[in-house]
Formats: structure tokens, C-alpha cells, sequence
């Protein structure tokens, strides 16, 4: 017996729920009462598994003492294709197989066979979206635009935590990192709560970047950072990176250019809880590096800076909280540079040259300042990535491109953006011949 499917209503435009009712008969076991949990338990693969659909029901013999237990569609009435178990159970237990029919409508079927149902190639159902708080944002392909407020509605109707569905209508601006959008189902609101490495983020995202397919690599560069650490964090966005880190102990001076991200970079310091750790920034890139590390030494050659722990819970008395004494930060630069915009990041590598000889001259000799260690995202085609990654940044280093491989840097893999197109982390320590030039670029 073949798997069951909903009747096909190639090329429906709008959605009909009455459409995909359907009957179908399958196979049971007409099997005592008593001996249905066991059943269920030991063979629960050969049992039908259907979404809102009961898998035992009574018949109609009037029985009080036996039931039917509805097997897979796969399992015919001479139980072939059922697993060896159920044979010998129902063989010893003389159980007898009958015929039922069952009634399914649209609410059984998933988004993924509705839309196989519907649209002209089942085998590429546009069903995959990225879930941002209530949000599906999905990437329509040009030939499924004609079915969008469909394909919005049966993704919004298949999803328990799903309230709004959009389209992406544009590529991303290299500027302030959003993109143009348009809803095809449910809320008009793009207000979106997020929850990510113990921490909450709430944004307008449709005024904002954000990607919850970079959880992996927030946590990577969180973990690497430390407690103690001090964090120069250039395009910020709203926070993913900065606030985790300051939650768990490290200094952040987190900036964004554009005013909603910065907006909600702010808010969502005050929601997590760590103002006295994070000072936040509405600047061009370029100028807040120079401004944050000019400030910062400023502050720092003064002596060892600190910042409060967080209170943390009392495990021997609930009702009460422990605090933990100041944590110290002992650089006298920052220990790491984030730079988390993939398109035009590394280019932005261009103003650090120079900019240690600017801050402090040739008086840090005795006590020289840490390099930092710069996180850059970047995209790259290039069928040699890690040379291509090298080389882009030594020209904008001003650091030789003949001695790339000279630099003091690893090259993480990120992910598969596009076929041809992939993003890295390039994390450089920052070299001490350009961090002290005497030439500009």
C-alpha cells in the first residue's frame, strides 16, 4: 500500500482547505484493550503516525474489551512490510487485520505536501525559511512569486510559533545591512523577540540585520573571548556578539552606523542587564575605531580598569543573590576587534594603520600596548579563499602582499552563503609594523 499523499491541485492559486479532504483505508488490528499500551510502546514504528489523527479507535463491532490499532499505509492486510515483531505478536496472539477507512483534510497534511500538491514541480517545494522570533522570512525564487500569498498562508496555518511570513525583495544594503520586504501572511509586525546564548534580543527587523544562521559562529567568538577581556566591537548590529560577552565578563564598546540598530543595540543592553559593561556607539566604522581606541587608552594608562559582576543567584538561599567581587581589565588596548560586516569589513582593516604610533607615540616602550586580535568577517568566490582573504587584507593593511603568509592569522569557515559564495572569519592579531607605521595609506 502506498504512503499517503493529498490529491495534487496543480496550479491552485488560492487556497481552497475543502481541496485536500480525502479518504483512504488502511489496515488495523482488531487487538484487546489490555494489550494496546504494550503495543504501543514495542511497535511504535509499524503504527500509524499522523498529525491530529488517533491511532486507536473503536470500530464498529460495539466492542467494550478490544479496539483497533491503525498500522502504517506501507502494511498491507497480510501485514507485509510490517516489522517481524508485529508478524510474530499477531501470529501468536491470533490478533485478526481488518479494514478501516479514515478521513483526512488539509489540517493532517504538512506545509511541505500541500505545497507538492499545489505548485508545478513537487520535487522543489519552497518550504525552508529562517525564523526570527514570530517571523518566517523566506527567499522566494522568481517562479514561485505568482503562488507567495498562498505559500505564506500554508507556512503561517502549519506553524505553531509562526504570526507573520515575508519575502525578501531585494539584496542586502551594504550600509545599514537591511533589505527591503514584504508580508504574504499574517501580523503586520516585524517587532521580533530573539533568544540566543542566554540572552534576549528584541529589534524591528525590518530596519535591522539580523541571522539566526549565525548562531554557531556568535558562540564560537563569544567563547573565545574570556572574562576580563576587552572588546572593541565596530558593526554591532543589535548585539549579538557584545552582549554575551559582557554578560560573561568582558568590557564592550559596541558600535552601529545605522540608528535602528543602534537604537536596539541600546535597548537591548538595558534588557540584559549589562549597562555598566557595554558603552554603545552610533558612528562610521573607520571612526570609531580611531575614537574608541584613542578613549580607551586614555582611561587605561591611568591603571587597571574594572567592571562590576553581575549578581548571580544564591544556591543555598533562593530568595537571596551573591555578588562577586569587580572583575579586572588589564589591557591597556583592546584584546579583540570584531568587524561583522561580510561585504565591505575588511576593507575597514585600513584604520589601524598608523593608529598605535597616533595614540601614544614612541612613549609605550617600556610598556608596550597589546595587539589586538581582529575578528573580520568577509565574503569571498575564489577558488583559493584563504590566499584571496590574505591578500585583501594586506592591501588594506598596507602590509606586504609578498609576505602574507608571514601574518599571524587563522581563517575559520563560516558557511555556504550562495554556490559560488562563501563567508570566513579572518582573525588577524593586528602586526606591530602596522599598527606603528609612520605612512598613512
Amino acid at each position: 500500500m502506498a504512503a499517503l499523499r493529498p490529491p495534487v491541485r496543480c496550479g491552485m492559486k488560492e487556497l481552497d482547505k475543502s481541496a485536500f479532504s480525502q479518504a483512504f483505508s488502511v489496515v488495523g488490528l482488531w487487538v484487546p484493550t489490555k494489550s494496546i499500551g504494550q503495543i504501543q510502546k514495542d511497535l511504535f514504528k509499524d503504527i500509524l503516525r499522523i498529525p491530529r489523527m488517533r491511532s486507536v479507535v473503536d470500530g464498529n463491532r460495539g466492542s467494550t474489551t478490544h479496539k483497533i490499532v491503525l498500522l502504517n499505509p506501507e502494511i498491507n492486510d497480510k501485514l507485509e512490510g510490517a516489522s517481524e515483531r508485529l508478524r510474530q505478536l499477531a501470529q501468536e496472539s491470533k490478533w485478526e487485520t481488518v479494514e478501516h477507512t479514515i478521513n483526512l483534510g488539509y489540517e493532517h497534511w504538512s506545509a511541505d505536501e500541500i505545497l507538492k500538491a499545489i505548485l508545478p514541480d513537487p520535487s522543489q517545494a519552497p518550504t525552508s525559511y529562517e525564523q526570527i522570533g514570530h517571523i518566517a522570512h523566506m527567499n522566494l525564487r522568481d517562479e514561485y512569486l505568482e503562488y507567495k500569498s498562498l505559500i505564506g498562508q500554508v507556512i503561517l496555518d502549519k506553524s505553531t510559533t509562526v504570526k507573520t511570513v515575508v519575502n525578501k525583495l531585494d539584496t542586502i544594503d551594504n550600509t545599514f545591512r537591511n533589505f527591503k520586504m514584504e508580508i504574504l501572511a499574517g501580523e503586520d509586525n516585524f517587532i521580533a523577540t530573539v533568544r540566543e546564548n542566554e540572552c534576549v534580543f528584541r529589534f524591528d527587523y525590518s530596519k535591522v540585520y539580523w541571522n539566526s544562521r549565525l548562531h554557531s559562529e556568535h558562540e564560537r567568538l563569544i567563547n573565545m573571548f574570556g572574562r576580563g577581556s576587552s572588546i572593541c566591537d565596530v558593526m554591532a548590529g543589535v548585539g549579538p556578539f557584545a552582549i554575551p560577552a559582557a554578560k560573561q565578563g568582558a568590557l564592550v564598546w559596541a558600535n552601529d552606523l545605522n540608528p535602528a540598530s543602534f537604537n536596539a543595540l541600546c535597548e537591548n543592553v538595558r534588557l540584559n542587564k549589562v549597562q555598566a559593561r557595554v558603552r554603545t556607539f552610533n558612528k562610521d566604522g573607520r571612526d570609531f575605531i580611531r575614537k574608541a581606541f584613542t578613549e580607551y587608552y586614555q582611561v587605561a594608562k591611568g591603571g587597571t580598569l574594572s567592571i562590576p559582576a553581575l549578581p548571580k543567584k544564591n544556591t543555598t538561599n533562593l530568595g537571596a543573590t551573591a555578588k562577586e567581587q569587580a572583575i579586572p581589565i588589564t589591557s591597556k588596548s583592546f584584546d579583540h576587534v570584531v568587524m561583522n560586516l561580510p561585504a565591505i569589513a575588511i576593507e575597514f582593516l585600513d584604520a589601524f594603520r598608523g593608529l598605535f604610533r597616533h595614540i601614544a607615540g614612541e612613549n609605550d616602550k617600556d610598556e608596550p600596548l597589546n595587539l589586538p586580535l581582529i575578528h573580520v568577517h568577509c565574503f569571498t568566490k575564489s577558488e583559493e579563499p584563504k590566499k584571496d582573504i590574505l591578500l585583501r587584507a594586506c592591501r588594506a593593511l598596507g602590509f606586504p602582499e609578498d609576505k602574507h603568509t608571514e601574518l599571524d592569522a587563522d581563517i575559520y569557515f563560516v558557511r555556504k552563503v550562495a554556490p559560488k559564495k562563501d563567508m570566513y572569519c579572518l582573525s588577524l592579531r593586528l602586526p606591530e609594523s602596522v599598527a606603528y607605521a609612520t605612512t598613512p595609506m
